[in-house]
């Protein structure tokens, strides 16, 4: 079996070979790889005696093209060959890009709803928050800080910040221990505090992964002073995968006693834990970030193959999640049409560049071939699961609120409030933008194009939200 139909569709080989039928006033015919008959126009064309010519894309045999055998059709059996091998092509090429397209965001979308499942939602601060509330209820002390590693520059480290250990000055480390949360009479002062992971007790802790306690800070030469008076101190630190993210510090207790092994135990569990969360919210952001980052780019890429629109896709989006706030739409679906408003020009890909750079207006034929990006689109961002909502979306945001719009005339309740809200930013940024056939409106002028459109091409209630936060942009 011909796997040339993996490349164009069965209907677009049976127009092509229509065109070249009528063209050329012969039959002609597609063959698969065993020279079976595909496809044939005219209809009722016999194929005795033919004149073949292979098919290939690349390394791949996928079939032939045959006309009967003459002299004139050699020639123009050469020319329907090479025209559907350019085709194919064509085709693979565009099968390629949305397939790689798609494996990258896979890829991402993959990492993101790991990370969903070990810990969405979490969130640094309550973390923190909650792990010096539940140190504070076990050892009642003066003071307790959850304190996290952070890395400075070296450049951005004063030099009068060095250390004396064993009698020899110490360069100052370039991991510090960074307040994030205080409990306890002194929470003020500790809040200011920062300390090396390089010297002292907290160097030791973060170089040995072990708790350490010292009933008497005045009798350890480890002990490099806080800002507030104390006498007993517990340090734990907060490991994860053998890496220390940061410390959780206890001062004295308020019953005068010391900090027992079953304590700190007990205390290092609950630290490991809390930091296993903290670690997964620290993921979700940055890989959420990346996935942004990424879907910026791209958008960037697809914006940059026209000259007018270059940095279209990220107006809208900022335009668009305005509008959702506006709403009071959930934060969480609020992401979800980020990433899509950052995407919903995707298709343009699929868009030949000399349309997407034409000057002036588009003819007919090429505003057929540019309507169809929205479709396009869909189809590359489909092939993610998890973005099957967001491919949606896209295929919409050209549909009209009264359905005059493409790509299926939909109307009113029937398109998807993300795409009601991508088209309402991507008009205003569409009408503020220079393009080849006109100079950009100005901001009233276009809110009065706009407003003359509500409940035609535009969403009233969008519309109306749109307008409240218009002065944002």
């Amino acid at each position: 079996m011909s796997r040339i139909f993996d490349y164009i569709s069965r209907e677009r080989a049976q127009e092509l070979l229509d065109g070249y039928s009528k063209g050329f006033g012969s039959s002609v015919f597609l063959l698969d790889t065993d020279k079976k008959p595909l496809l044939k126009s005219p209809p009722k064309a016999r194929g005795s005696t033919l004149a073949v010519r292979p098919i290939d894309m690349r390394d791949t045999h996928l079939g032939y093209v045959a006309m009967h055998e003459s002299g004139p059709n050699a020639p123009r059996l050469d020319f329907i060959a090479d025209n559907m091998m350019r085709l194919v092509d064509a085709g693979y090429e565009i099968e390629s890009l949305a397939g790689e397209v798609a494996r990258n965001y896979e890829e991402i979308s993959l990492m993101w709803r790991l990370s969903g499942r070990l810990g969405a939602g979490l969130d640094v601060d309550r973390v923190c928050a909650v792990l010096s509330d539940e140190v504070m209820n076990l050892v009642p002390s003066t003071n307790v800080s959850v304190l996290l590693v952070v890395e400075i520059p070296m450049a951005d480290i004063s030099h009068d910040v060095c250390y004396v250990r064993n009698g020899e000055v110490k360069e100052p480390s370039k991991k510090l221990f960074i307040p994030k949360v205080s409990v306890g009479r002194d929470s003020s002062t500790a809040s200011t505090m920062t300390m090396s992971a390089g010297a002292g007790l907290m160097g030791q802790v973060y170089d040995r992964k072990e708790a350490i306690t010292v009933c008497d800070v005045s009798r350890d030469r480890r002990f490099e002073g806080l800002p507030f008076p104390v006498t007993r101190i517990l340090i734990i630190p907060m490991v994860v995968e053998d890496s220390v993210m940061g410390a959780v510090v206890a001062t004295d207790k308020l019953n005068g006693e010391e900090f027992y092994s079953t304590e700190i135990k007990l205390l290092s569990s609950i630290a490991s834990e809390c930091a296993v969360s903290i670690k997964k919210a620290l993921l979700f952001d940055e890989i959420r970030d990346m996935l942004f980052r990424t879907a910026e780019a791209f958008s960037f890429a697809i914006d940059a193959k026209d000259p007018y629109t270059y940095g279209h896709s990220k107006r809208v989006t900022e335009i668009a999640v305005g509008i959702a706030k506006e709403m009071d739409i959930p934060d969480e679906t609020i992401s979800w049409i980020k990433l899509a408003a950052l995407l919903h020009d995707t298709g343009k890909i699929g868009v030949p560049e000399e349309i997407l750079n034409k000057s002036g207006r588009l003819d007919d034929e090429a505003m057929s071939k540019m309507r169809e990006h929205p479709e396009i689109g869909a189809r590359m961002i489909g092939h993610i699961h998890r973005f099957g909502k967001i491919a949606n979306w896209i295929c919409h945001h050209h549909e009209h609120f009264d359905g005059t719009g493409y790509p299926m005339g939909l109307k009113a309740g029937e398109i998807p409030l993300a795409s009601r809200i991508i088209t309402v930013a991507d008009t205003f940024d569409a009408l503020t933008s220079d393009r080849s056939y006109r100079k950009a409106l100005k901001k009233g002028e276009a809110m009065s194009v706009m407003r003359s459109s509500v409940g035609a091409h535009l969403d009233p209630e969008v519309f109306e939200c749109f307008e409240r936060v218009s002065d944002r942009f």
